[in-house]
């Protein structure tokens, strides 16, 4: 099949299209910019090039995997997550339709990350193409391949804090006692490949088997005595105003909606077997047969 993949230079986009290769799929990716892919052909400036459009009009599926969450205006959040979603309804005419959101996203929501995600998933529903949406909460790597959001868990290496000689600590915004479910990137581009085959159309929870706490997450992922910086949620607020890195839409993500339930009926309909972030660290090995 001819397989259209948007942001397709993201972590998971960058593993799924090996994978749909060798499946035998022929692969096009859309970026914004110019980027070395391993796609059959991959198109830049896909959010206005009409090659872009012509490839959604001709895709037999289509994975849709933009999308920001840590971005500074609700702006930016539409263009990211809505706009590009507006984008692949208006054009595609595929046999199916892939979306990668998150858990609890709603257009009802006042989060501006789960409202505009909520708002992508009804429009691109609104094309009528049969469409499988899997929500997903935080997207985790095996220990040896860090990802950008593996860094808000890790220590960075060889940091320090001036005068004191302490490793650099880990910020953690809240508690620490926000409990999660990780889901291994592995799996995410299992379901996604499973979902080009088959099982039906419909909205999925695809979160990790494993609940533990950020606490408990963080000390798993570094080596013992790691130091962790707890920011009461009022700093994170105020410190999204002044910090580029920061946007208060994403410190609100990490203090209310980092919870999500783990869903067996998932995994049996796309043949797939949950993967336990927690032994895959503490054996600090890649277990993923994807690779």
């Amino acid at each position: 099949m001819k397989i259209v993949v948007t942001s397709a230079n993201s972590a998971t986009g960058s593993i799924l299209i090996p994978v749909l290769k060798a499946a035998g799929h022929y692969t096009i990716g859309l970026v914004r910019k110019s980027v070395a892919l391993p796609a059959d052909e991959v198109i830049v400036d896909w959010m206005h090039a009409p090659g872009a459009a012509r490839a959604l009009e001709e895709a037999d599926v289509v994975v849709h995997l933009s999308g920001e969450l840590n971005a500074k205006s609700e702006r930016l959040y539409e263009e990211a997550n809505l706009e590009t979603a507006r984008v692949v309804a208006a054009h595609v005419r595929a046999r199916r339709l892939i979306y990668l959101s998150y858990p609890h996203a709603s257009s009802g929501e006042k989060n501006y990350y789960l409202r505009t995600k909520g708002q992508a998933e009804e429009v691109l529903r609104q094309t009528g193409i049969p469409l499988v949406v899997f929500r997903c909460p935080v997207i985790i790597d095996a220990p040896d391949k860090v990802s950008k959001i593996d860094v808000l868990f890790k220590a960075p290496k060889g940091k320090r804090v001036p005068l004191l000689g302490w490793d650099w600590p880990v910020p953690v915004i809240g508690s620490g006692r926000q409990t999660m479910r990780p889901v291994y990137r592995g799996t995410v581009v299992e379901a996604i490949a499973a979902a080009v085959a088959g099982g039906q159309a419909g909205t999925y929870e695809l979160s990790g088997v494993d609940e533990v706490t950020i606490d408990e997450f963080i000390r798993l992922a570094n080596p013992s005595g790691v130091r962790l910086l707890h920011i009461p949620g009022w700093l994170a607020f105020g410190l999204s105003r002044v910090l580029p890195e920061l946007s208060s839409t994403f410190a609100d993500m990490m203090l209310h909606h980092t919870g999500s339930v783990f869903d067996p009926s998932t995994y049996r309909e796309f043949g797939i077997q949950p993967v336990s972030i927690v032994e895959m660290w503490r054996r600090g090995s890649r277990i993923s047969n994807l690779q």
